[in-house]
C-alpha cells in the first residue's frame, strides 16, 4: 500500500454503515474533504417511511426476496411491501430477512455456505442476502451522486464499516459480499467502527457541545488527553480508549473490546414481555400474519424506548394496534384505551444489557488512568435512559453525545475513505505463523512429530512465527517468510495448487501448530504457472498484519516474480481468545491502533 503522499485523494467516497437494525450511507467529494472541519459537508440519503411516519438517515436492515429468491426490495420499502403482502395473506411464498448481520458475530465456523432464516424459518444463502442488500445501497448512492455532482465510478472509493470485535473471517465475508454486489475490490476498504467514530469525533465542528465549554473540549483532545469512544449500535457495543500524542496523533492505549449488548437486546426483552402476555405461539402467529400491525407495535415501542429517562417515575404506556388486541389474549378494553400500561420497573428492566456496558467500562477504566471524557456514539447511545445511566455511573467523567450520534460511524468512515492512513498502526491480537517442516534435531524436537519425506529425517508441525502477540505494526510494515521450499518431482504435483495454512496462537512463542493455544485461521492458496511448477520451488511470503484486513503476496525467491495467490479466511475455526483482565461475559478484544 502506498503512503498518503504517493496516492491521489479520490474524487468521491461512499461509506456504507451496514448495521444490525439500521443501515445507511454517506458520501462526500474531494472538494469538500479539502475544506476545514467547520465548512466541510458530508451528504446523506433521506429514507421515507409511511409506517415510521418520518424521514431518517438510515433505513431498517431488512431485505425482501420473491418466491424464487430473486431480490425485491430493501429497507422501508421491503418493510412496507411485506406488511402489505401479509395483510392480503399472499406472503407465504415471499422471503423477508431482518437483523441477519448478527449471524456473523462470534461465529465459530464461518464459511461461504452460511445460511440465514427468513421470517417464516426458511433458509437462504447469507452471502446473497448481504450482497443484494449492498447492491441496492450501491445503486442508490450512485444515482444520488450522479444527480448532485457526477463522478466517474472508477474514481469513487467505497468504505464498508464492520464492528471491531468481529473476527477476520467475518470481515472477509463482508468484503466478498460487497464485491459480489458490484463494488470493485480495488476500490473497497473496510473501516473498523470505533476507529471511524474516533475520526468523526476529531472533526466535530466548533460549538457542537453546548453543555461543555469549547476550551474544556479542546483540553480533552489536546496532547496528553485521554478519552473513551463508546460506540453503541443495535447489535454490538465497541469500546476504545485513545490518548492524544504530542504530534496530534491518537493512540489507542488498550485493545478495543465490547460485546453483543446493543439496542436489540432491549427490543427482544420487550417482545419477550409481550409473549408472556399473549403466549409465544400467538405472538409468532401475529408476527407472521399481521406484520404491518406488529411493525407498528415495534415502532411505538421504539418511540417510548428513546424518550425514557432515568428520572421517569410513572408507568409507561405503549400503544397497541387494535388488531393485535382483538386477535390476542391481551387484557385491554378497546372502548377505553388502545394502550398497555407497563410498570416503570418492568420497562426499565428491558435495558438490562446496559449493565454489561457499565461493568465493562468500569473494568477498562480500572486498567488505564487519566481518562477524562466518554464520547458516546451510535443509535443506542441516543436512548436518554441509557445515556443518563452512563453519566450517573461515571460522575467524575464528562460524558458527551454528539447531536447526530447515529451517523458518527458513517461520517467518520467517509473521512477514513479519503485518508486511510489516518489509522497508521495496530497491535496484533495473536501470535501468527506457518506450519513448516524442519530437519529433525535429536533432543530438540519431539519424536511424535518425526516424519520421513524423500528419505529426509524431518520434524513436522513446526510453528514458524511471523509476528508476535502485542507487536505494534504500521500499515506498511510487512513480515516476510523467506526460503520456503516446495518439491514437485512427481508429475501429478506439477499443476497442483499449493496451500499454506496460517495459524494463530495466544502464546508468545509456540513450538508446534498442534499446541493447545494454536488454531488454524486460514489458508494461503498459490496457483501454479501455466506450464506447471518446476521440480523444486523456492518462494517467499510477504504479509501485512497492520491493516484492517490481512494482505498476502507470494514471490519466486530467485527473480521476485509474483505468483497468483489468495488468502482464504473463511475456513477458520475459533481462535482461543487472548487472556484479558476484563472478565465481562461476552467480551471480545481486537487490535490496537494508532490514529494520526
Amino acid at each position: 500500500m502506498a503512503t498518503a503522499s504517493e496516492t491521489a485523494i479520490p474524487e468521491a467516497v461512499v461509506a456504507i454503515d451496514f448495521g444490525t437494525t439500521y443501515t445507511g450511507y454517506a458520501y462526500s467529494f474531494k472538494s469538500e474533504f479539502q475544506k476545514s472541519n467547520d465548512a466541510r459537508e458530508i451528504f446523506h440519503n433521506s429514507w421515507n417511511s409511511s409506517l415510521a411516519g418520518n424521514l431518517s438517515k438510515k433505513a431498517p436492515t431488512v431485505a425482501l426476496f420473491k418466491a424464487d429468491y430473486k431480490f425485491d426490495s430493501f429497507g422501508y420499502e421491503a418493510e412496507e411491501k411485506y406488511s402489505d403482502l401479509t395483510d392480503r395473506k399472499i406472503h407465504q411464498e415471499w422471503h423477508y430477512f431482518s437483523r441477519f448481520k448478527m449471524q456473523l458475530f462470534d461465529k465459530k465456523n464461518l464459511t461461504r455456505n452460511l445460511e440465514v432464516k427468513d421470517q417464516q424459518g426458511k433458509t437462504f444463502h447469507a452471502c446473497a442476502v448481504f450482497s443484494e442488500s449492498i447492491r441496492f445501497i450501491k445503486t442508490a448512492a450512485l444515482k444520488e451522486i450522479k444527480e448532485r455532482n457526477p463522478v466517474a465510478e472508477e474514481d469513487i472509493h467505497w468504505v464498508l464499516t464492520v464492528p471491531a470485535i468481529w473476527n477476520e473471517p467475518a470481515k472477509q465475508f463482508m468484503r466478498e459480499a460487497a464485491v459480489e454486489a458490484g463494488i470493485p475490490a480495488n476500490q473497497l476498504i473496510l473501516a473498523l467502527e470505533p476507529e471511524a467514530a474516533a475520526i468523526y469525533c476529531r472533526t466535530l465542528k466548533r460549538g457542537t457541545f453546548s453543555c461543555v465549554s469549547e476550551k474544556n473540549v479542546k483540553e480533552f483532545l489536546s496532547a496528553g488527553g485521554r478519552y473513551m469512544i463508546l460506540d453503541m449500535g443495535g447489535g454490538t457495543v465497541d469500546i476504545a480508549v485513545h490518548e492524544v500524542s504530542d504530534d496530534g496523533r491518537l493512540i489507542e492505549i488498550i485493545p478495543a473490546s465490547g460485546g453483543d449488548w446493543g439496542g436489540t437486546n432491549v427490543d427482544q426483552s420487550f417482545l419477550d414481555f409481550i409473549e408472556t402476555k399473549i403466549g409465544k405461539e400467538d405472538a409468532e402467529r401475529l408476527k407472521q400474519t399481521k406484520t404491518s400491525h406488529w411493525i407498528k407495535l415495534e415502532k411505538n415501542f421504539e418511540v417510548k424506548k428513546r424518550t425514557l429517562k432515568t428520572s421517569t417515575e410513572n408507568d409507561i404506556r405503549v400503544e397497541i394496534p387494535p388488531v393485535l388486541i382483538m386477535e390476542s389474549k391481551l387484557d385491554i378494553k378497546l372502548f377505553t384505551s388502545y394502550k398497555m400500561d407497563i410498570s416503570n420497573k418492568d420497562f426499565k428492566a428491558f435495558f438490562n444489557s446496559k449493565d454489561n456496558v457499565i461493568h465493562h467500562v468500569k473494568d477498562i477504566l480500572g486498567q488505564v488512568e487519566g481518562v477524562n471524557l466518554i464520547l458516546m456514539v451510535g443509535g443506542y447511545s441516543q436512548s436518554g435512559y441509557v445515556s443518563n445511566q452512563i453519566k450517573e455511573a461515571f460522575p467524575d467523567l464528562v460524558v458527551l453525545i454528539p447531536p447526530q450520534a447515529e451517523v458518527a460511524v458513517m461520517e467518520g468512515a467517509v473521512m477514513f475513505g479519503f485518508d486511510p492512513w489516518t489509522v497508521s498502526a495496530r497491535m496484533c491480537r495473536h501470535t501468527y505463523g506457518f506450519r513448516v517442516n524442519k530437519y529433525f534435531i535429536q533432543g530438540e524436537h519431539d519424536q511424535q512429530h518425526r516424519i520421513n519425506v524423500n528419505n529426509q529425517d524431518l520434524c513436522a508441525n513446526i510453528f514458524s512465527r511471523v509476528v508476535s502477540k502485542g507487536e505494534i505494526l504500521k500499515i506498511n510494515d510487512k513480515r516476510t517468510e523467506n526460503n520456503l521450499l516446495s518439491q514437485h518431482w512427481m508429475e501429478d504435483r506439477k499443476l497442483m495448487e499449493m496451500t499454506i495454512p496460517i495459524f494463530a496462537s495466544t502464546d508468545d512463542n509456540p513450538k508446534y501448530t498442534t499446541d493447545p493455544s494454536c488454531q488454524q485461521i486460514g489458508i494461503i492458496r498459490i496457483q501454479p504457472p501455466a506450464d506447471g511448477w518446476p521440480s523444486s520451488v523456492k518462494y517467499c511470503l510477504e504479509i501485512y498484519f497492520g491493516r484492517t484486513e490481512f494482505e498476502v503476496r507470494v514471490f519466486n525467491h530467485a527473480d521476485r516474480t509474483e505468483y497468483s495467490s489468495t488468502f482464504d479466511l473463511l475456513v477458520e475455526k475459533e481462535i482461543p481468545h487472548v487472556p484479558q483482565r476484563s472478565s465481562g461475559a461476552g467480551v471480545k478484544t481486537t487490535s490496537r491502533c494508532v490514529i494520526s
